[in-house]
């Protein structure tokens, strides 16, 4: 006999998060590269990005901020944390994509 254990709803939010991320990993999503700009220009690009995902109904934002020195990640993942047009962001797990691409679940219209 195996208990099945409750669900909490950010822990359903997480997994459904986290299905849909997996999804775009093995699927083509939305994608904008950062490649080249700095700080200011990505956090532009990324407004109109999320802008643009948003309006469109797109679940899922690749943006591609490269590894170099971790600066652009860190503006990125900033800009991110409390924007209220996304509902979940993290790194990329793939192993090429590993600190150089997070993911971003954009909310629902």
């Amino acid at each position: 006999m195996s208990i099945e254990r409750p669900v909490f709803p950010e822990q359903q939010k997480l997994r459904d998060a986290e299905s849909i991320i997996f999804g775009a990993e093995l699927g083509n999503p939305m994608e904008f590269d950062l490649h080249g700009m700095d700080v200011l220009e990505a956090r532009h690009e990324i407004e109109q990005a999320l802008n643009q995902a948003f309006m469109a109904g797109e679940q899922v934002l690749k943006i591609v901020h490269g590894r170099g020195t971790g600066k652009l990640r860190e503006a990125v993942h900033a800009y991110l944390k409390g924007n209220p047009l996304v509902e979940y962001y993290r790194d990329a797990e793939a192993i090429h994509s590993v600190g150089g691409v997070t993911y971003v679940v954009v909310i629902k219209k």
